[in-house]
């Protein structure tokens, strides 16, 4: 279908409309979302949202898959004074996509997945799941030389959950709450991030890792009854990381 052409200032409406409907996303997200729509282009999309910020409509805020868009107060005021300017259709098709974009970019957002490759020709793989500002998990997987694994973020996705919960069974199989609080080595930290929230930071080997993990637990004592519990599963737990990812799609 070939896109009729659309004014400047239903374009910035429509952005405006799309973000409140979706809540924040990413400048990539966005684009797909008005490119399945065929609402407009790259550049076309570009352009508006750097007017738009510049004038305060929109701002932007950090996060590990990219800065987040999300509308401000004066682009809410905007967009509810100049809303009905977007044609009907045009808001139909938007409201009938949003609960398919929501899910699929909200579940993006948790679970962003990454690799890259070190000097030596090792290639990373950096997972993690995310709880709004929180991280809950944080795995770094080391591969030899020439090993990758494609489609990585489609099938972190596809993993994620199960992975969580497979990591914190492991790790915490055969708690003893009642135990006195345990001593931990230097290759495990345990340290408080928040109210009630510690932060476990473990490797399988410090200047050799094959996985590195960071995760983060509700009590001190199962932070550190669990990292006790890392020497003897580490090995275990890269090894399930890595089948589920290559099998998830």
């Amino acid at each position: 279908m070939e896109r009729k052409h659309i004014p400047e200032t239903e374009n910035r409406l429509i952005i405006l409309y799309t973000l409140r409907r979706l809540g924040p996303v990413t400048a990539m997200q966005l684009l797909q979302a008005m490119a399945e729509a065929d609402l407009m282009n790259y550049i076309t999309m570009q352009l508006a949202l750097s007017d738009m910020e510049s004038q305060g409509q929109i701002t932007q805020r950090a996060h590990p898959l990219g800065n987040l868009i999300e509308v401000t107060g004066e682009g809410d005021f905007i967009l509810r004074s100049f809303e009905k300017r977007i044609p009907a259709s045009r808001r139909a098709l938007i409201d009938e996509r949003t609960d398919a974009w929501r899910d699929r970019f909200l579940t993006e957002q948790m679970a962003p997945a990454e690799s890259f490759t070190l000097p030596d020709g090792r290639t990373v793989i950096h997972l993690r799941l995310l709880d709004k500002a929180a991280t809950l998990m944080d795995l770094m997987l080391y591969l030899p030389a020439g090993k990758t694994l494609t489609l990585l973020p489609e099938r972190w996705r596809a993993c994620v959950q199960v992975t969580y919960s497979t990591v914190l069974a492991h790790l915490t199989t055969d708690y003893d709450p009642s135990l006195p609080m345990p001593d931990i080595t230097q290759t495990e930290s345990v340290r408080q991030c928040g109210l009630e929230e510690w932060l476990l930071t473990l490797t399988d080997n410090p200047s050799a890792p094959a996985i590195d993990l960071m995760m983060s637990l509700p009590e001190e004592h199962l932070a550190r009854c669990s990292a006790l519990r890392w020497p003897l599963v580490c090995v275990e737990i890269r090894q399930f990381v890595l089948d589920v990812l290559e099998n998830a799609i």
